[in-house]
């Protein structure tokens, strides 16, 4: 699909535990007081501005599906939120509303806002159920596991070394 579209595939592997400041954004700290230290060694007073930009921000996976390919501005971003049922119920929550808008509002930086909506797949293993809520915005499709025949097509097409 991100092939199809000309733009790479933003993925996010959830597990438990799993929060929304590892799959969203982290700011960097250490940048950031490196920053603090020169504009002090050269006599500025730093502010708040200056230290909450966007080259101390960390993008993770949900906020890269949310802004533009930088080598394609144009393309849809395309995300697979893979194994949703790993994660818990608050960051499932979390995930409904970031995905319900497409924009996420970043304390000290600013409202994030896709340009145009992503193209978002998710898989799951079953292990526990997914909120209704979740399953209502989704298209449902059951893939089993290939005959034996497609599936050494497949191998042999991705992997023509293998033989």
């Amino acid at each position: 699909m991100a092939g199809l579209c000309g733009t790479m595939l933003l993925r996010l592997q959830c597990y438990e535990g799993l929060d929304t400041a590892s799959s969203l954004y982290e700011w960097d700290y250490l940048r950031q007081i490196m920053a603090l230290r020169l504009a002090e060694a050269s006599g500025e007073t730093p502010s708040n501005d200056s230290l909450y930009r966007g080259e101390f921000l960390l993008k993770r996976p949900l906020l890269q599906t949310l802004l533009p390919d930088p080598e394609n501005p144009d393309a849809r971003r395309v995300l697979l939120i893979d194994e949703i049922d790993r994660a818990d119920e608050q960051f499932e929550a979390f995930l409904l509303e970031l995905l319900s808008d497409f924009q996420v509002s970043i304390p000290e930086y600013g409202t994030v806002r896709a340009a145009q909506p992503p193209l978002v797949m998710m898989t799951s293993n079953r292990t526990r159920e997914v909120h209704d809520a979740l399953k209502h915005r989704c298209l449902y499709q059951w893939i089993g596991y290939p005959e034996r025949d497609v599936e050494l097509a497949i191998v042999a097409a991705r992997a023509p070394e293998a033989g």
